[in-house]
C-alpha cells in the first residue's frame, strides 16, 4: 500500500515572513504540532509547536517572525513509497513526522507516527480479510487450533464435510466435535513438523487430512488441519482403471480383427493400428506409424472426409498397393467435440465378397419391391398408397389431396402431362366416402359431336341408330360419386354452357329426353394447360372457372422430385419384372445419374416407357447407359441445375471445356445443397470419395467461400 493512502493533507503552510503569531493562529486552526515553510509551493523547512513554546519562555515578542525558529533539516518522502519504506525513512532518521512531496517536489502532506501506525494497522485488517476470504474459497476444508487445542478458525467447507454446527465451534476443545484430529495435532505442536496424508475416518467418511505448523516469531503457536474427502479421488481412480481395462479390451479387439483398422487423433496423427493395417501397408513394428500423419503412413485413403468434413465414408473401392481395398471411416466425438476417426480397411479375399455383394443385392432389390407391396396392402386405405414418392414437395401435395378429400367442394388438379393428375383423382374420390362410383371423361379424346350424350346420355329413339331404352351419360353414372374430367381446357365453348348449368343446378335431360334427371356428382378436373390465359383468351368461359376451380392442387413435375428418382426407377423395374421372365435387378449409378440431369417432358409416364424400353434390351442383371434409347440424349442432356457455361475460345481445346463444365456442374450442385457434400454426392450420382477428388482437382472449395461469403 502507499504513503499517499495514509498522509495528512490538512496541514499548516506558512512562508518566511509569517510572524510567530500566524503560526499559533494556523497551529490551533489545523490541530498539528508542526507546519511546512514554502516559498514558491517549494519547501524550505519546518516550525515545530515546541520551538514557538521555547522562543515564548524566552520573552520573544508573539508578533515577531518564525525565520529563526525555522528547521531546514527536514526528512522527506514521496507520496507513492510504499508504507515499509516510509516506516524505514521516519525510524532512520529519529523523527514522529515527515514531509510527503509529490512529482513535482511540492508539499503533498504531512505523515505522523500514528498515521503510520493507523496505516499499518489497515494493512493488517486488509490482511486478515483476505485470508479469510482465501480459507472460505477453498474447496478444502480448513480448521486451526491454538497451542491449547481450542479451534480458533475454520471454513464453510468444514462444516459441510465434517457435517457441524459452526455455532459453538470457535474456542472450542478440539476433543469435543473432532477428536480422532487430537493425536495428530499433539504430535504437530511438539514437533512443528508437516504430519501429512493421514487417512481418518470419521462421521461414515473417509477423509485425508493434514496437520501444519502455526509459527509466530520462529515459535509453534498453533496448528492447521487440511481435509479433503477421497471419494472423488477414490472415483476418478476407478474411472482410470475402467479406462485401462476398456484400452486392454480394445487392443486385444483390434487384434482378433480380420481387416486393416487405424485410429487417428482430431489432426490426423494415427494413435492406434492392428496388426491387418500394419500388414497392408508392409510395416514392421508400430512404433513406425505411431504418431505418423494419416497422409504420410496412407495417402491413398481420403482421411480429410471425416477429420475436416466430418463426413463418414460408408465403404469405397480404392487400390491400395496393386490390391482392391474397401475402405470404411467414421468421425469420433465425444459431448459434441469431435476427437478423431476411426478407418477400417476389408483387403482379404474381396473376390469371393463380389459374389456374395452381387446377391445380396439382388436379394435386397426383392426385399425392397416385397416390402414396398407389403407396406401398400397394409395401407390399402390410404388413399395414396400407390403414388411412390419420397419428395416434399410430393408428401406435402398428397396432404393437400387428403384435406381436399375431406371437402365437398370442387377440386381442380393442374400439372403437366404424365405427372399422374389422374391417380391423385382416384384417390380422392376414394377418401371422400361418396358411395357412387368414380367415372373418368377425357375431354380431349371425345369426338365434339358426341360430347353431350357421352355426358348427359340420350332417351328411346332420341336419334336415328339410338340404343333401345336409350342410354345413361356420366353424370348418371356419377350420381353420388365423382366425375372426373381430364384435359378440361379442351372442352369445347358448347358443352361448357351445359356444363355450368348442371354444375349449378345439379340437373341435366339426356337428349331427346322431357323430363329432367337429378344428380348429386361432385366434379374433379384435371388440365396441363394455363386456364386463366384461355379464359383471357375468350377460349374458357369465366364463370365456368370459378364453378371448378375451389379447391386447386398442383403436381409438381418430375425434374422438380428428382430425389424420387432412384425410388421410382426400383418401382417400375420390379413391377416389370412381374410381367416377363427377366430378373434385372437395377439401374446402374451412372444411369441414375443422366436421369436425375434429364429434363422429363413426359415426366413420370417417359421414365415408365424409357424403362420398360430399356429392360427388354438389357442382356445383364442392370441397366446400362447403352440400354437407353439414344433419341433422349442423355450425355448431352440440360441438367436440372442451371449451369454457367464457360465462353467459347478459340484456344480452349476439347478436354479444357469437359473440366470446365464438369467444374461448374460440381461447383452447381454444391451450392444448390449449401455446401452440403453428403447430398451434393447423391444429387450428382457419385461416391463422397469421387466428390471430394473432383473439388481437390478443380479448387472448388475457393470459390465456394467466396460465393457463400458474399451471400
Amino acid at each position: 500500500m502507499k504513503v499517499r493512502s495514509f498522509t495528512t493533507v490538512n496541514f499548516v503552510n506558512l512562508s518566511l515572513n509569517s510572524t510567530i503569531r500566524e503560526a499559533i493562529s494556523a497551529f490551533l486552526e489545523h490541530r498539528v504540532d508542526i507546519g511546512c515553510i514554502t516559498e514558491n509551493n517549494k519547501l524550505t523547512g519546518i516550525i515545530h509547536k515546541n520551538s514557538i513554546y521555547r522562543a515564548l519562555l524566552h520573552n520573544t515578542s508573539i508578533d515577531d517572525p518564525i525565520r529563526p525558529l525555522i528547521n531546514e533539516s527536514v526528512i522527506t518522502i514521496h507520496k507513492d513509497q510504499s508504507l515499509l519504506e516510509a516506516r524505514d525513512i521516519m525510524l532512520k532518521g529519529n523523527v514522529s513526522h515527515a514531509v510527503v512531496l509529490d512529482h513535482n517536489q511540492e508539499v503533498f502532506g504531512i505523515m505522523t507516527k500514528s498515521d503510520l501506525v493507523n496505516s499499518h494497522m489497515a494493512v493488517l485488517e486488509d490482511t486478515i480479510n483476505r485470508m479469510k476470504s482465501l480459507i472460505e474459497s477453498l474447496q478444502d476444508a480448513v480448521i486451526t487450533v491454538d497451542s491449547n487445542l481450542r479451534i480458533t478458525t475454520f471454513n464453510q467447507t468444514a462444516l459441510d464435510l465434517l457435517q457441524l454446527n459452526g455455532k459453538h465451534l470457535l474456542q472450542a476443545p478440539i476433543d469435543r466435535f473432532l477428536p480422532p484430529f487430537r493425536r495428530w495435532l499433539i504430535e504437530t505442536l511438539k514437533t512443528g513438523t508437516i504430519q501429512d496424508a493421514k487417512r481418518i475416518s470419521f462421521n461414515n467418511i473417509t477423509i485425508i487430512a493434514s496437520f501444519i505448523p502455526i509459527r509466530e516469531i520462529n515459535r509453534v503457536t498453533g496448528a492447521m488441519v487440511v481435509l479433503r474427502d477421497v471419494t472423488s479421488y477414490e472415483n476418478i481412480a476407478n474411472e482410470l482403471e475402467t479406462t485401462k481395462q476398456l484400452k486392454r479390451i480394445l487392443d486385444s479387439a483390434l487384434e482378433l480383427a480380420y481387416d486393416g483398422v487405424a485410429v487417428m487423433n482430431k489432426v490426423g496423427h494415427i494413435t492406434m493400428v492392428n496388426h491387418g493395417f500394419m500388414e497392408l501397408f508392409h510395416i514392421e513394428h508400430q512404433d513406425e506409424v505411431l504418431g505418423q500423419h494419416i497422409t504420410k503412413i496412407a495417402p491413398q485413403i481420403p482421411a480429410q472426409l471425416s477429420l475436416e468434413f466430418d463426413q463418414k465414408m460408408e465403404g469405397e473401392l480404392i487400390p491400395i498397393h496393386n490390391q482392391k481395398c474397401i475402405v470404411a471411416q467414421m468421425p469420433i466425438y465425444q459431448d459434441g467435440q469431435r476427437l478423431g476417426a476411426i478407418i477400417k480397411i476389408i483387403f482379404r479375399q474381396l473376390d469371393a465378397w463380389k459374389d456374395i455383394l452381387l446377391h445380396m443385392d439382388k436379394l435386397e432389390s426383392e426385399i425392397s419391391y416385397y416390402r414396398g407391396e407389403l407396406y401398400r396392402i397394409s395401407k390399402d386405405t390410404h388413399p395414396f398408397a400407390h403414388v411412390v414418392s419420397q419428395n416434399s414437395q410430393m408428401e406435402k401435395f398428397k396432404q393437400d389431396a387428403v384435406i381436399a378429400a375431406k371437402s365437398f367442394s370442387n377440386v381442380i388438379i393442374t400439372g403437366e402431362s404424365g405427372t399422374g393428375k389422374e391417380l391423385f383423382a382416384e384417390g380422392i374420390h376414394n377418401e371422400s366416402g361418396r358411395k357412387g362410383a368414380f367415372i373418368k371423361v377425357n375431354c380431349g379424346a371425345i369426338p365434339e359431336e358426341l360430347l353431350e350424350s357421352e355426358f348427359f346420355g340420350y332417351a328411346d329413339g332420341a336419334f336415328t341408330g339410338a340404343k333401345k331404352g336409350g342410354k345413361p351419360g356420366k353424370f348418371e353414372l356419377a350420381n353420388n360419386g365423382t366425375l372426373f374430367l381430364d384435359e378440361i381446357g379442351d372442352m369445347p365453348p358448347s358443352l361448357q354452357v351445359k356444363l355450368l348449368r348442371v354444375l349449378q343446378e345439379q340437373e341435366f335431360e339426356r337428349i331427346g329426353a322431357t323430363k329432367t334427371t337429378k344428380v348429386n356428382v361432385r366434379i374433379i378436373s384435371a388440365t396441363n394447360k394455363d386456364l386463366i390465359q384461355l379464359v383471357n383468351q375468350g377460349k374458357f368461359r369465366e364463370d365456368l372457372y370459378y364453378r371448378i376451380h375451389v379447391i386447386q392442387l398442383h403436381i409438381p413435375p418430375l425434374r422438380e422430385r428428382l430425389d424420387d428418382i432412384p425410388l421410382l426407377c426400383t418401382h417400375f423395374i420390379n413391377k416389370i419384372n412381374t410381367k416377363t421372365n427377366k430378373n434385372i435387378i437395377g439401374v446402374s449409378p451412372q444411369v441414375i445419374r443422366s436421369f436425375q440431369q434429364y429434363h422429363w417432358p413426359g415426366n413420370i409416364r417417359q421414365l415408365e416407357n424409357v424403362l420398360e424400353r430399356a429392360f427388354h434390351f438389357s442382356q445383364t442383371n442392370w441397366i446400362e447407359m447403352e440400354h437407353l434409347p439414344k433419341e433422349l440424349n442423355l450425355h448431352e442432356a440440360p441438367t436440372s441445375i442451371e449451369l454457367k457455361r464457360p465462353e467459347p475460345t478459340v484456344a480452349i481445346n476439347r478436354k479444357q471445356s469437359i473440366n470446365q463444365t464438369e467444374k461448374q456442374v460440381v461447383l452447381q450442385a454444391l451450392l444448390a445443397c449449401q455446401g452440403n457434400r453428403s447430398k451434393t454426392a447423391e444429387l450428382l450420382g457419385i461416391s463422397r470419395t469421387t466428390l471430394y477428388q473432383k473439388i481437390k482437382k478443380y479448387h472448388i472449395m475457393e470459390e465456394l467461400e467466396v460465393k457463400f461469403s458474399s451471400s
